[in-house]
């Protein structure tokens, strides 16, 4: 991989990221990601289980602890999807042998 580029001046060009390939540093982004947002997902889940709690069969405050549950579901999917849209992206591009 190119890590530096020496120009005719003699400075180089140096690649501010550590990793080294498109790849990798994608699944390090998307692993950082989940590390992040992981933990909110769970804490939004736990909420949405104490407003159907604290609807205490309130029909409006059930409509509203439902439609959080569904959208913390929702969110929780696209957070999963990602992972595995990435893992996807990072094996096609091995597979054709690119190297990026």
């Amino acid at each position: 991989m190119l890590s530096s580029f020496t120009g005719v001046s003699g400075q180089g060009l140096h690649n501010p990221i550590s990793s080294p390939s498109i790849s990798l540093l994608i699944a390090s982004i998307v692993q950082i990601i989940l590390f992040v947002l992981t933990p909110i997902a769970i804490l939004y889940l736990i909420y949405a289980g104490f407003l159907f709690v604290a609807a205490r069969g309130n029909p409006t405050k059930l409509v509203d602890a439902r439609k959080n549950l569904i959208w913390t579901l929702v969110g929780i999917v696209i957070l999963l999807g990602a992972t595995v849209l990435s893992t996807i992206i990072k094996n096609t591009v091995a597979g054709l042998g690119a190297g990026l």
